[in-house]
């Protein structure tokens, strides 16, 4: 009886951690959708004129094999990109570059190391040129942009792929998003 005992516990030690692990990472990788989505309404009225501007992002996260998230992945707005190599074995590596303040003039590059997919959350560390380490966590997600006048009138709707992920600055966070080219 104690021999079954101790399987039981030690089974069920060697189970739970992976659990929690898979539970941690499935509720991060909704935390991080949630947080890349955006809704924005702007409506300025003079003389007789009203003119009203909608855009909502909204991000559904993307899981497919990891071996088809190897790619380069860019950014038009802030001159960011990642290159991500994924082999058959699991092993992810990458590169990039990250601008600062959204300059693309000025950035830096780094290398992304010990980095793992699980599901649609890529999670690794940023090695920069000048020895700074920086923990990433993003999602790979199809991204979808509304926008016209308001809600109910929609003029464009486009849906793309990539990878978005929350950027901490000074002081401030920005949403990223690199489409896949």
């Amino acid at each position: 009886m104690l021999r079954i005992s101790l399987a039981a516990a030690l089974a069920l030690f060697v189970v739970v951690p992976w659990d929690v692990y898979a539970q941690d990472s499935g509720q991060k990788t909704r935390e991080l959708v949630a947080a890349l989505d955006k809704t924005k309404y702007k409506k300025k009225e003079k003389a007789n004129v009203s003119i009203e501007t909608y855009i909502d992002i909204r991000n559904e996260a993307a899981v497919r094999d990891p071996v088809d998230y190897g790619s380069n992945y860019e950014s038009e707005d802030c001159g960011c990109s990642l290159s991500l190599h994924v082999e058959r074995d699991g092993m992810v590596t990458g590169s990039g570059f990250d601008a600062i303040n959204g300059e693309t003039n000025r950035g830096r590059s780094f290398v992304l190391k010990d980095a793992t997919i699980n599901g649609a959350l890529l999670a690794g560390t940023k090695f920069y040129e000048n020895g700074e380490q920086r923990r990433f966590e993003a999602v790979f997600v199809n991204r979808t942009v509304a926008s016209g006048k308001n809600s109910n009138e929609i003029a464009s709707r486009d849906t793309k792929f990539g990878i978005g992920f929350i950027e901490t600055g000074t002081g401030s966070a920005a949403r990223v998003f690199l489409e896949r080219r």
